[in-house]
């Protein structure tokens, strides 16, 4: 069943072109990957969604009626951007955002110090916001999101300062809540996260969608000859030591690893 549909939606910031009549349409209970590199458009389309910012053109569906200012408390919004109160107290300021979604008091805190507690930080609740760790404060951000059972979550970047551990507890929620009913919108420059994750995706490039499918389906046709290889302590960029015929899909770093996508312009395999 269709979800959620987006249909020729452009945006235009005085000369620049954001969006350049972009259409996706999410599955139900599915999980939808926006893939494409920074400054492709991608937060630019989930602001609209969120009814942020409001496309010049184009319309957007949910579950078959016009998107109306309604359908925000049935959608739940991690930005990319973090933002939270530094001087307030970890607990009451979790409160405080979870009454904004409709969430009574008493039931907002049953809910926080359950969640709080599976993701290990019920110790900091009385603390101030501004002692918690980054990593700390963007699983706060995480739990107020999800804690009032959007129909629709939007993930902009959601492992971007995480650990390894914590991007796998994550994960694991974000698989648990499609599981449950969500739909998950999920923006992400990393393929590998999209390929673990996601069932459809959208690949936005230059405020244009390049593709969009199933994502075996896209790996079958656009993936022949591929391969993965972690270089550690990799000195030279990637590009400038590949022999001619690999070509080079995408490369990631984290701490003194890189991780290649390589994929062959022939049949026989790197050696």
């Amino acid at each position: 069943m269709e979800f959620f549909k987006a249909v020729n939606v452009s945006k235009q910031f005085q000369h620049h072109v954001a969006l350049d009549r972009v259409s996706i349409s999410l599955p139900k209970q599915s999980i939808y990957g926006l893939l494409g590199p920074n400054g492709a458009g991608k937060t630019t389309f989930i602001r609209i969604i969120n009814q942020i910012t409001a496309p010049d053109s184009g319309e957007l569906f949910f579950e078959g009626e016009k998107l109306r200012p309604r359908h925000i408390t049935r959608i739940g919004y991690l930005p990319e951007e973090r933002g939270l109160y530094k001087k307030m107290k970890v607990g009451e300021q979790a409160i405080y955002l979870a009454q904004l979604k409709g969430i009574p008091r008493h039931e907002a805190i049953k809910k926080l110090k359950h969640w709080f507690e599976k993701f290990d930080i019920l110790n900091w609740w009385d603390k101030k916001v501004e002692e918690l760790s980054k990593g700390m404060a963007q699983k706060v951000q995480f739990i107020v999101t999800i804690l009032h059972k959007p129909d629709l979550l939007i993930f902009d970047e959601p492992f971007s300062g995480f650990d390894p551990i914590n991007v796998n507890l994550l994960k694991d929620e974000i698989l648990t809540l499609r599981k449950n009913g969500s739909t998950v919108i999920f923006s992400t420059h990393n393929m590998a996260s999209v390929e673990e994750l996601c069932d459809h995706i959208a690949l936005i490039d230059n405020a244009k969608k390049i593709l969009e499918g199933n994502v075996k389906e896209i790996k079958n046709t656009y993936r022949t000859n591929t391969y993965r290889y972690v270089v550690r302590n990799m000195s030279d960029h990637p590009q400038t030591i590949l022999p001619n015929g690999i070509q080079l899909l995408e490369s990631t770093q984290d701490e003194n690893l890189t991780t290649l996508i390589l994929q062959l312009q022939h049949n026989d395999k790197p050696n």
